[in-house]
């Protein structure tokens, strides 16, 4: 009976804590939606709960300004996940499945980077930038996350090809497929779920850069991405406190829906490696 009733105690205590820490984590949304519905002095003079009038027109307001930052936020977004994903696949694939000198060295070298902090490598990667002569377009903000992206991919996937049955590439062979084949046809099928979840992964960091697209893109209003554009709902005076938090909202809506439909892919690709055999 004193066993039942301390793990009736037990469970009480776990639900009570995570209830606690959902409620942690969902409060910044509900506070982003109420404050979205209110003007300056009713969210000054009700924080934490709505007001009536609801004012719907800040979404309205919101979505003149944001739509054409969003449109650029997908083309950057697009492309880095794109060019992330084709070039962090094959490097993986050739980390893998290919013998070449000091290849161990090599994939050390770039596993060094992810121990550097972004803001170290800021200053360099700016004036590199600026010395190939992209700043101000696009691909100052698409290639520099290419490149970073990419190292996760290839320390995640060479691991997870590494760990496939040998056999399978094996046999492959033998019918006479190639690499590009063997790449094509037998590894990506069996890396999609991992790959997904890292495509997420670089899609949600590339759609919420706001320091590097700030020093790269132009300062034109039709350069900015979505993280610089929600900026504009305030001029020196007065912020425009919500309709910028509608504009929040509208820019959640690409990424929330992103993750409620592929949610259960993402979950396999970041488990997929957690069981064998």
């Amino acid at each position: 009976m004193r066993h039942n009733v301390k793990k009736i105690i037990f469970r009480l205590i776990m639900v009570l804590i995570l209830a606690v820490l959902t409620a942690a984590t969902f409060f910044p949304f509900y506070f982003m939606i109420i404050s979205s519905l209110k003007n300056n002095a009713e969210i000054a003079a009700t924080v934490f709960t709505p007001s009536l009038p609801l004012r719907f027109g800040n979404y309205a307001e919101a979505a003149g300004k944001v739509l054409k930052y969003m449109k650029n936020s997908l083309i950057v977004t697009g492309i880095t996940v794109v060019l992330t994903v084709c070039c962090g696949c094959t490097s993986a694939y050739i980390f893998a499945k290919f013998s070449f000198p000091f290849k161990e060295k090599i994939y050390m070298f770039l596993l060094m980077f992810l121990m550097i902090p972004g803001t170290l490598t800021l200053i360099p990667s700016f004036v590199l930038v600026n010395r190939l002569g992209l700043m101000g377009t696009f691909w100052a903000a698409i290639l520099p996350g290419v490149s970073t992206a990419q190292i996760s991919f290839i320390l995640i996937l060479r691991s997870f090809i590494e760990g496939l049955p040998q056999d399978l590439f094996d046999s492959a062979r033998i019918d006479g497929a190639g690499h590009l084949k063997i790449f094509w046809y037998v590894c990506l099928p069996l890396t999609k779920a991992t790959v997904f979840s890292l495509a997420l992964m670089a899609f949600l960091n590339s759609w919420n850069d706001f320091l590097w697209p700030l020093l790269t893109l132009s300062s034109d209003d039709k350069m900015k991405t979505i993280t610089l554009g929600l900026y504009a709902f305030g001029d020196a005076q007065q912020v425009a406190y919500g309709p910028m938090f509608a504009g929040f909202v509208i820019a959640s809506i690409p990424l929330i829906l992103l993750f409620s439909f592929n949610m259960k892919y993402f979950i396999a690709g970041i488990t997929s490696g957690a069981v064998k055999g």
